[in-house]
C-alpha cells in the first residue's frame, strides 16, 4: 500500500532550516544536523528523509526549503531538484515563515495543492507504516478540505525533551484520525509520566499535512505578520525577510488552531536533534545487527 505513488497533485515540502545547537560542535553553521550522517547508513538525514518521501512523492513534486548558504549540499544529497523546487531563504527563521513560503510558492505554480511538510531530524524505524500515516493524512484532506493535520506517535516512556499532542478522545474519529485538543511543550517528568498513562496523549512528531489555501487562510488569521510580509515577497529582499518572526508552526499556528487533527502513527520513531537520542539509535541499531 505505502509503495503506491500518491496523486500526482501532491507535494513534498522538507525542511532543513535547523541549526541543531544541541548536536554542536558536530553541527555547524556551514553543515547543520540536516547533512550529517549519524546513523548505520551513512546516508545524511536529509538525503534519507528525501528518498523516504521519493516512494510516494515524485521528485518533481519535492520542494526543500534551506538556507542559501545550504544550497550545495542540498544539491549534493538531491540533485534531481527541480530548480524552481529550491527554495533558499536569505537567513533562517524557524519553521513558521519556511512553511509559508513554500505554500505562496505552491499558491503560485500548482493551486489548492496538498503538501505534505517533512523535518529531516527524525529516525524512522518502519518506513511502510511511516508513508501509511501520510497516506492516511492525505486522504482526510480529500474529505476535509480545511483541515490542519499533524502526526502523532504513542509514547512508550515519559520523555521530557518532546511536544505532546492532546487529542480530544482516545477514539479515532476516522482511520486513525483523532481531533486535537491542544500541544504541550516539553513537560517536567511527572507530568510527562500522566500523559503517557492517559492515552490522550501523542509524541509530536512535527510533520504537518494540509491544503495551501487551508494554511494560507491559516496564516491570514493567525500569524498575519508573517502572512503580509511574505505574500508576493522577492526572496533576494533579505532585510525585509529577516524581520520576520523567529517563530515554529506549532507556536505560530497549529496551537491557535481549531481545525487541526492528528494521524496516530506506528511505525516507531526516535527525535534525533539531541546527542543523547543519536545514542538511542546507534544502540537499537547495534542490538538489531546481533539478534
Amino acid at each position: 500500500m505505502a509503495r503506491k505513488r500518491l496523486a500526482q497533485d501532491v507535494y513534498a515540502v522538507i525542511l532543513v532550516g535547523g541549526k541543531g545547537k544541541r548536536l554542536r560542535p558536530l553541527s555547524t553553521d556551514s553543515r547543520p544536523k540536516a547533512f550529517l550522517s549519524v546513523t548505520g547508513n551513512k546516508k545524511t538525514m536529509f538525503k534519507t528523509t528525501v528518498d523516504r518521501i521519493r516512494r510516494i512523492i515524485p521528485a518533481k513534486n519535492i520542494l526543500v526549503v534551506a538556507n542559501k548558504r545550504h544550497s550545495g549540499l542540498v544539491r549534493k544529497d538531491f540533485p534531481d531538484i527541480k530548480g524552481a523546487n529550491l527554495i533558499l531563504e536569505p537567513v533562517s527563521r524557524n519553521t513558521a515563515p519556511a512553511v509559508a513560503l513554500a505554500a505562496f510558492r505552491l499558491k503560485d505554480t500548482s493551486g489548492d495543492a496538498p503538501m505534505v511538510v517533512a523535518p529531516t531530524d527524525q529516525y524512522i524505524i518502519d518506513e511502510k507504516r511511516y508513508l501509511i500515516a501520510i497516506r492516511r493524512g492525505v486522504e482526510f484532506l480529500g474529505k476535509n478540505k480545511n483541515a490542519l493535520v499533524t502526526i502523532g506517535v504513542k509514547p512508550t516512556f515519559p520523555d521530557t525533551g518532546l511536544g505532546y499532542i492532546k487529542v480530544h478522545s482516545p477514539q479515532a474519529m476516522d482511520h486513525n484520525i483523532y481531533k486535537v485538543e491542544e500541544f504541550v511543550e516539553k513537560p517536567d517528568l511527572e507530568a510527562a509520566g500522566r500523559y503517557v498513562d492517559s492515552g490522550f496523549y501523542l509524541w509530536n512528531t512535527g510533520v504537518f499535512i494540509f491544503r495551501t489555501n487551508a494554511i494560507l487562510k491559516a496564516f491570514s488569521k493567525l500569524a498575519p505578520v508573517i502572512c503580509r510580509r511574505l505574500e508576493g515577497i522577492a526572496l533576494g529582499a533579505e532585510k525585509r525577510y529577516a524581520k520576520l518572526p523567529n517563530i515554529s508552526m506549532d507556536y505560530a499556528i497549529m496551537e491557535k488552531a481549531d481545525n487541526v487533527y492528528c494521524v496516530k502513527g506506528a511505525y516507531g520513531w526516535k527525535d534525533m536533534g539531541s546527542f543523547e537520542s543519536i545514542k538511542e539509535i546507534l544502540r537499537m541499531e547495534s542490538k538489531a545487527r546481533l539478534t
